[in-house]
């Protein structure tokens, strides 16, 4: 095998963990790398620390530039990579050492234009690291794994991040796939729910090879953002367009479609439990969200578990009241 892999690192002010995360390229047993630091206007030391890797290993190349979030810095990176495939790592996770050279080996035996593989969680906040595979590899083209696969890497969040898979350059170039800057969250599941309406033959790895930490002080995911409502619309339109692709979709548009519930429900609640906005407009916000007719649709087609009822209910009859006593009476009780 001698192709080159292009390992894309979006850095903002990750100089406590660039040591290790170049650690763990440099251990990297395939060594046709190319790795593009990308330094997304870093305030600290990220910046220095970055020019003074590349100093001391030519496979190294840096690019400063403006903070423009994440998705802005893996384009960057795919738009300057040079490598028949492109990997992303987020700097304060960690990799096994043999993760390119397996899973290249795996794209290039099946001709793949994506090779998914399993990780780890590791809960920072408990320590618990736990394993997350499938429990069965897969290679197969699109109709194959939207009927017998796509299901369990929905259920397992293996479909979701950019950094399990192995893409081919070339079908990411061919397609104009990228990363909507416009998206602050979820945007990494929107990208692989396009990329799956384009991928010819797709690779799934059952071994793991990534540690994902989850680190709940400062995400995204946990606080609230204006946008987040927008955000995973904007996924689950994507999804419902992948799955329209497709004649027999019924199970797969019901399991993101239960998915989009739950991410709304979490956004109504964040909404609800949020002291920095005024009663009114937190009423406001909940009364949008349950009118809006995609979000009408999906609670009618998921099928909930039942603790899930009661904002069904509430949304679906208007009673926006209900819904915010509701999570404000749940906030108290955790």
């Amino acid at each position: 095998m001698n192709e080159k892999v292009t390992i894309v690192v979006p850095i903002y002010n990750a100089d406590r963990y660039l040591d290790n995360c170049i650690k763990n390229l440099k251990a990297q047993t395939y060594e046709n790398l190319e790795i593009i630091l990308v330094d997304d206007g870093s305030t600290d030391d990220s910046g220095k620390k970055c020019d003074d890797f590349a100093r001391d290993d030519d496979r190294i190349r840096v690019i400063h530039q403006p903070n423009g979030g994440p998705s802005l810095a893996r384009n960057t990176g795919m738009e300057k990579a040079t490598g028949d495939f492109i990997l992303f790592y987020d700097a304060d996770d960690d990799i096994v050492p043999n993760l390119v050279e397996d899973n290249v080996k795996l794209a290039i035996q099946n001709d793949a234009d994506v090779v998914m593989f399993g990780f780890w969680y590791h809960n920072m906040d408990t320590g618990v690291r736990r394993d997350n595979i499938l429990g069965r590899s897969f290679v197969g083209n699109a109709d194959e794994f939207f009927d017998d696969y796509l299901l369990l890497t929905i259920d397992h969040e293996v479909f979701n991040a950019p950094w399990n898979k192995l893409y081919k350059r070339s079908f990411l170039e061919k397609n104009g796939l990228h990363f909507c800057t416009e998206v602050p969250i979820y945007e990494d599941a929107a990208f692989n729910s396009i990329m799956l309406q384009h991928a010819e033959k797709i690779v799934v790895n059952d071994q793991m090879y990534y540690v994902y930490y989850v680190r709940s002080a400062g995400s995204l995911i946990t606080k609230y953002v204006d946008c987040y409502f927008d955000s995973v619309t904007y996924l689950y339109d994507n999804a419902m367009d992948y799955c329209r692709l497709h004649k027999d979709n019924n199970r797969q548009i019901e399991r993101f479609s239960r998915l989009y519930v739950k991410l709304v429900a979490t956004n109504l609640k964040q909404i609800s439990c949020n002291d920095s906005i005024r009663y009114y407009d937190k009423i406001n916000l909940i009364s949008n969200i349950c009118k809006n007719e995609t979000f009408r649709k999906a609670l009618k087609t998921a099928k909930l578990e039942p603790r899930r009822h009661f904002v069904k209910f509430f949304a679906l009859t208007g009673n926006s009241l209900a819904v915010y006593l509701m999570y404000r009476f749940l906030g108290k009780l955790k």
